[in-house]
This record gives C-alpha cells, sequence and structure tokens, in this order.
C-alpha cells in the first residue's frame, strides 16, 4: 500500500510540473525534418571567419553568438491553411510572458518582431520572426551569452552593407519565394 500511495505522489507531481504550452526549442525540433519548412543551423564558427572589415565592437559582438537557428515556411497554393495555423501557433508561442518584445515593425501583410530571453542588457537568445501572407513567415533564433541588443542591430546594419564575411553560410536568395 505504501508504494503504491508513494508512485501515486510520483505520478501527481509528474503531471502537476508539465507545462503543456511549446516552446520555441519544441516548435524547431519540431519542424526541423518538416519537409513544408525550410530549415538551417548556423555555427558560430562560420560568422567569425576573416571578418577583417569589421571594427572591434561588431567583433566583440560576434563573440557573443553561440548559434543561430532558421526556420522558414514558404507559401504555397496547396498549404495556405498550415500557414495559417503554423504562424498563428507561433504566434501564440511568443506570446508567453517569457519571451519579451524588443522591436515590432511592418505593414499591410508583411511584419517583423524581435524578442528576446534573459536581461535587457544581457540577452541570451534574440528571436527574430517575420511574415509576409504573399511569401511565408521565418524565424530566426540568435543563441549566445550576454549578448547586448544594441551593438547586435549595429551589428545587423553592417551585415546589411555588406561588412560582415558571410562566404560560408547557405545561399537565402528566394529564401520565401
Amino acid at each position: 500500500m505504501k508504494k503504491v500511495l508513494i508512485i501515486m505522489v510520483l505520478l501527481s507531481l509528474g503531471v502537476v510540473s508539465c507545462d503543456n504550452e511549446t516552446t520555441l526549442q519544441e516548435f524547431y525540433v519540431e519542424h526541423q525534418n518538416d519537409n513544408q519548412y525550410l530549415a538551417f543551423d548556423i555555427p558560430a564558427s562560420l560568422l567569425t571567419g576573416d571578418n577583417s572589415a569589421l571594427n572591434a565592437e561588431q567583433k566583440a559582438t560576434l563573440e557573443t553568438i553561440k548559434k543561430v537557428n532558421v526556420l522558414g515556411f514558404p507559401l504555397k497554393e496547396e498549404n495556405k491553411e498550415a500557414y495559417e495555423t503554423e504562424k498563428e501557433r507561433l504566434t501564440s508561442i511568443l506570446k508567453a510572458d517569457k519571451y519579451k518584445q524588443l522591436m515590432r515593425y511592418g505593414g499591410g501583410n508583411r511584419k517583423a518582431e524581435l524578442y528576446y530571453l534573459g536581461e535587457e542588457d544581457a540577452i541570451d537568445e534574440l528571436i527574430v520572426f517575420g511574415s509576409d501572407d504573399e511569401k511565408g513567415f521565418g524565424i530566426a533564433r540568435v543563441t549566445g551569452n550576454d549578448m547586448d541588443p544594441e551593438a547586435m542591430i549595429r551589428l545587423l546594419k553592417s551585415f546589411e552593407k555588406g561588412d560582415l564575411n558571410v562566404a560560408g553560410l547557405p545561399d537565402l536568395d528566394g529564401f520565401l519565394d
């Protein structure tokens, strides 16, 4: 009888401690091999190659990044319903209290949102979620140690200018075409 009581208590604790909310990590793992999605991981070693054009601050910011995970859902005529469902699932995940919104922008059928985990001045994970109701959606997770959000934005701008050597990265042209 004592064993049955102990087993029931342990099972009760297990059920109570289980959280039914899907995390972003679980969403990634669930869809990583799904043929409706495009997925790739970028290790920090690909980002820290020959970047002699970067200044000291940009190099230091780059050093705080561990990995970048990208997951994209290209919109096609045959998957419009799945697109809406999956986009709503991601939106729901990102509404959890642990994800803090850093920035939001867009207009019309296009929008992008930046979220983070960690402290405002020491981010452990930066999440970029963008959608275009004609092309699809994509989400990127940038994981690292004590990343500075302002320095990350400046680094992204240097990426746009072509200062960051991304020769080892997958070709992103037409990623959501």
